[in-house]
């Protein structure tokens, strides 16, 4: 297959990314990471949506088309189940060797991908985990895997005793955050094999279902813009944090337009969905991603 016989939504995936089609190497796969964490957002604005119209749409997850033409049209992003879903469908178009895998107890959804470049090989991606993996992880060949932005910083590594298993492990300032979340490469994940999952993750109660949720890496102007409930904080390369409390939907929505740079994002519509599940936003207290 030629670059030129990809069906129409692969380019429009790509024109999104800021992208044009190119063989399947590492080097097209690090500008698809960056893209990825650089231009759509971590967030569970699109999800409320989804949520309110189910019974309509009749669908958790859209097809492939519907949600890259949302990408366009409401400057969509996702959380993991959507954006690395969606993400492996994009890789395996393009003519990636990948599939998904499952790490912790909260079953989170991320990819590992073959590259005829490293043989025998898995390399790590993570496009719905609001964290820095701007370039695939050779965690199986690099012990000292680095992934981190400002204080953030990510290594998956093995733990010691489960032969096989890497953990990920969050590091905050040089301190360990948290490393609960555990996968084995060998256990090679369908998105099928979530269904029951995404079932629950949709229902009133669960962890999404419960805030307004919405962050965006910037890497050219060295900034991680963050919004949780009412709460937007701004992180920045040289280690400096900003935090304001927005007081009304018309603020949340002109931080999401003017910090964000995406304009098209249904917050109010979003805001009224938890509502609707006696969720205030605005008395909520800010939760850990997670």
């Amino acid at each position: 297959m030629t670059t030129r016989d990809y069906p129409a939504w692969v380019h429009r995936y790509l024109e999104r990314l800021g992208l044009t089609p190119e063989p399947p190497t590492y080097a097209f796969l690090e500008k698809i990471s960056l893209a990825h964490l650089s231009v759509l957002a971590f967030e569970n604005i699109s999800k409320m949506i989804y949520y309110r119209d189910h019974a309509q749409n009749g669908y958790w997850i859209p097809p492939v088309e519907t949600f890259v033409e949302s990408l366009f049209e409401h400057d969509y992003g996702g959380v993991c189940y959507m954006s690395n879903a969606q993400a492996l469908r994009l890789l395996r178009a393009l003519g990636y060797h990948c599939c998904h895998v499952s790490l912790g107890e909260v079953h989170h959804l991320a990819i590992l991908v073959e590259l005829p470049e490293y043989p025998g090989e898995r390399l790590y991606v993570d496009y719905g985990s609001a964290s820095p993996y701007f370039k695939p992880v050779r965690f199986e060949t690099d012990p000292d895997n680095l992934s981190a932005f400002g204080v953030d910083e990510l290594r998956l590594l093995p733990v010691e005793d489960q032969p096989g298993r890497y953990c990920a492990a969050r590091y905050r300032r040089g301190e360990l955050v948290s490393n609960a979340w555990t996968f084995h490469p060998d256990e090679r994940k369908e998105f099928s094999d979530f269904a029951d999952i995404i079932e629950e993750a949709n229902k009133p109660g669960a962890f999404f279902m419960t805030q307004l949720r919405c962050q965006l890496w910037q890497p050219d102007s060295g900034r991680n813009v963050s919004l949780v409930n009412n709460i937007l904080t701004i992180r920045t390369l040289d280690l400096q944090q900003t935090q304001r409390t927005l007081q009304t939907v018309e603020e949340i929505e002109q931080a999401i337009a003017d910090e964000f740079h995406l304009p098209k994002l249904p917050v109010r519509e979003a805001i009224a969905v938890l509502t609707d599940l006696g969720v205030d936003i605005f008395k909520e207290k800010e939760k850990e991603a997670r």
